[in-house]
């Protein structure tokens, strides 16, 4: 069984950048900021997961705006 991203508790950092709005922030910025922990997110080896609950909090917040 797949599935969809908005189901799932852990989000791939494409999947939480479409959700932020690819016209919003480039995907280069978007990928800067977490690797500036502007963005919540854990790392699990290489990859790079964003918690759901905390990138929908982060949002919330309008640190996405700034």
């Amino acid at each position: 069984m797949h599935e969809e991203p908005h189901e799932r508790a852990m989000l791939k950092p494409d999947e939480a950048h479409a959700l932020l709005g690819r016209d919003v922030i480039s995907r280069r910025a978007f990928y800067n900021a977490l690797n500036r922990n502007e963005i919540p997110n854990r790392r699990v080896g290489r990859r790079i997961l964003i918690p759901r609950a905390a990138f929908e909090r982060w949002l919330e917040t309008g640190k996405a705006a700034a």
